[in-house]
């Protein structure tokens, strides 16, 4: 009785992975939505000409390369960065 059950477990499991539709299998790019093998770029790096005239580190301060992430985020998501909470 064990075999007979197992059996049909086991066709029915491999009938479930051979569906018709692509799904997760298919890694191309439709254009419906955002595309998330690409590279974003960022603003360059730079390097001022001593490194005395750094600031002081302060935890928890603002970023000076990326003044505003989370609207950032909130753009790249397709979202109104204007509505974001910070």
């Amino acid at each position: 009785m064990v075999k007979p059950v197992l059996s049909v477990a086991a066709m029915v499991a491999l009938a479930a992975c051979s569906g018709g539709g692509s799904g997760a299998r298919d890694l191309r790019n439709d254009g419906s939505g955002p595309n998330e093998f690409l590279v974003e770029t960022y603003k360059p790096l730079v390097m001022p000409g001593t490194l005395t005239t750094l600031p002081v580190p302060t935890p928890g301060g603002a970023n000076r390369a990326d003044p505003t992430p989370v609207a950032n985020a909130v753009a790249a998501m397709g979202g109104n960065p204007n509505a974001a909470a910070n």
